[in-house]
């Protein structure tokens, strides 16, 4: 792979023996289909494949970083939750991270990895927002090489203070009003009891022993006011770090959480972490 690709496109013709392509996926979860797709790099493979996790409830769909990624060289896998943008089925949390699980037993089937060119032991996560707590949640995989986490929003914790605090529970109503349009089969009360129940078993926190051992890198905004660094972000490092401060590592860009303004900078950090685990 190559990261400086990020702002060219590569020099492949229509008709080229290997050239990119972009393949619409099914797969299982639950019982139903997530609607997907797999962008392949066009290299002639194994390739570095990247699933790409999107947010609550995906709004910003990080499009613009699949394709960035992908001229690197890197196959790029997107897809939707259970019950979101059209994919049937219940909108859950619980579901979403079983939806994860199975979206890397799809991308490591004995089938697919010939199908779309997979490289087995170069498999990463990358979310943002709530995909950046499926990411942490999940990188422990021993399937996954490494991870990036862009903004990770921790729904455990934040189930936890709004146990605690009725300011953080109305901040909590407040945003989970605001996604509920594309999601199905449920309402703003039900997402945040969810959170307020599973908040000690999903808060990231209580993995801080096993994220230490683990190579991420976690990207935070410094004008975050969606998960602001001092309950999302800071705290977790200072656990992470208590056990371990080689492995995880952590950059701040200066942007709010959709990175708005500095998407070119996003690829560029997340294209080249991916890059130094894969040639190390």
């Amino acid at each position: 792979m190559n990261s400086k690709m990020i702002f060219m496109d590569p020099k492949i013709e229509c008709g080229d023996e290997y050239f990119p392509n972009l393949y619409n996926l099914k797969i299982k979860s639950g019982g139903e289909d997530l609607i997907g797709s797999m962008l392949t790099s066009g290299e002639k493979g194994p390739c570095p494949t990247i699933i790409l996790l999107h947010g609550f409830p995906g709004y910003e769909d990080n499009h613009d970083l699949a394709h960035s990624l992908r001229r690197c060289g890197i196959n790029v896998l997107i897809f939707h939750y259970r019950g979101c943008w059209g994919v049937k089925g219940r909108f859950s949390f619980s579901n979403c991270i079983e939806d994860v699980k199975n979206v890397i037993d799809f991308v490591t089937d004995k089938k697919n990895i010939i199908t779309y060119k997979i490289d087995k032991k170069n498999i990463f996560l990358v979310g943002h927002s709530m995909g950046g707590f499926l990411t942490l949640t999940h990188c422990t995989d021993r399937r996954i090489k490494a991870s990036v986490a862009i903004s990770p929003y921790d729904f455990g914790l934040k189930g936890c203070v709004m146990k605690e605090d009725e300011e953080e529970l109305k901040d909590g109503i407040n945003m989970f009003s605001t996604a509920i349009l594309p999601l199905n089969d449920t309402d703003t009360m039900t997402l945040v009891k969810e959170v307020m129940i599973n908040g000690d078993m999903w808060r990231l926190s209580n993995k801080a022993e096993e994220l230490s051992k683990e190579k991420i890198l976690i990207i935070a905004a410094t004008v975050d006011d969606v998960g602001p660094n001092n309950l999302h972000h800071i705290p977790l490092m200072k656990e992470i770090y208590k056990y371990n401060k080689n492995n995880v590592k952590e950059i701040f860009i200066n942007t709010d959480h959709s990175y708005s303004n500095k998407r070119i900078l996003l690829s560029k950090i997340v294209a080249e972490y991916i890059e130094n685990i894969y040639n190390g």
